[in-house]
């Protein structure tokens, strides 16, 4: 957008100097311009004319039978509620700028302290340097706020850079790489077991994905690898330290214009540094986390859409208190506008 209003100007530039020579010798524009080469310039649309606005509402009801992710599994039905406003415009003849909002709630019929709000905002430029190959950025801010447990909120702040690229027979393949910083806002930072100080908890994450994909007539498929190692200042047993490794994939199939179905299985191990077993103070933990997901669609319109989705979770664990396994079932509506 800078660099096209640069380009506007300077040509206003050059138009208006043989105009101001001409009328210091008396002579019009008409008669040193031939009517067949005067160049016009269309006005200039502002930044927002440029882009245009979308919207997506969604709404959500479910019930999750083990709402705490622990062995105890207490279950408990949910409605959530997700909004998103973007805004996509035009920065320059190869880049495009997308600004979003995002809004969302969650909330459990008995467990009111599971219930939470979020709020985000996140801006991305997008540059094609040809056809295949693209790189984009990304700045990003969220609040996390649980509604009946203030010691666990905390802000989100994210830098991106990601790369992709179109491969032949319809492949693609990027490489992204993201860091960010999370704030706790009420929760201290332990010394020992029983003894908090004055500094707030905050965490440091730099994560690495790699994704490669492959459009079919119907179907789509993507796999993915992503690292993270999240160190926290957390003290005591430098507990929230951890190397986490995550494998990912998904299959869409389209059985026609209305309805179409998605498949996901991930696996994430999680290693941690110096956080020690109950029962074995010489042995550190690790976790290892499946994930897997199914779902239907059918699209009343154009605009509107349902969603039938199931969930299973199984946590593996060598702590016996961390072990835990569950699954959730949800109907979900979207709105496009």
């Amino acid at each position: 957008m800078i660099n096209r209003k640069i380009s506007v100007f300077v040509l206003a530039i050059c138009l208006m100097i043989p105009s101001t020579i001409c009328l210091a010798a008396d002579v019009t524009e008409q008669d040193v311009t031939p009517s067949s080469k005067r160049i016009f310039l269309d006005p200039q649309k502002s930044f927002l004319e440029k882009g245009t606005f979308k919207y997506l509402l969604g709404f959500t009801g479910g019930f999750d039978n083990n709402a705490h992710l622990d062995s105890q599994r207490d279950a408990d039905s949910f409605l959530q509620s997700f909004f998103k406003a973007s805004f996509i415009t035009p920065l320059s003849e190869k880049t495009t700028g997308t600004f979003n909002y995002e809004m969302m709630s969650l909330l459990y019929s008995g467990e009111s302290d599971l219930s939470l709000a979020r709020n985000g905002i996140n801006a991305e430029a997008k540059h094609e340097i040809d056809d295949n190959i693209s790189v984009s950025s990304e700045m990003s801010f969220d609040s996390i706020e649980f509604l009946r447990s203030g010691n666990d909120d905390y802000l989100d702040s994210g830098l991106g850079l990601k790369a992709k690229q179109k491969l032949p027979l319809n492949f693609y393949h990027s490489l992204s790489y993201k860091m960010l910083f999370r704030d706790y806002n009420e929760r201290a930072i332990r010394v020992t077991a029983l003894v908090d100080s004055d500094k707030k908890r905050n965490d440091w994450r730099n994560t690495i994905e790699y994704e490669v994909g492959k459009f079919f007539e119907k179907d789509f498929f993507k796999a993915g690898f992503e690292y993270f190692y999240n160190n926290s200042n957390e003290r005591y047993l430098d507990y929230y330290d951890y190397d986490s490794y995550k494998f990912k994939t998904s299959y869409t199939h389209l059985f026609n214009e209305k309805v179409f179905s998605y498949l996901s299985f991930a696996q994430q191990n999680r290693q941690y540094d110096a956080r020690t077993l109950i029962n074995d103070t010489g042995s550190t933990e690790w976790e290892r986390t499946l994930l897997s997901s199914a779902a239907v669609f059918y699209n009343l319109n154009k605009a509107v859409s349902l969603g039938l989705n199931y969930t299973y979770r199984q946590n593996y664990s060598n702590e016996p208190s961390d072990r835990y396994s569950g699954s959730l079932i949800s109907l979900s509506t979207y709105w496009k506008f």
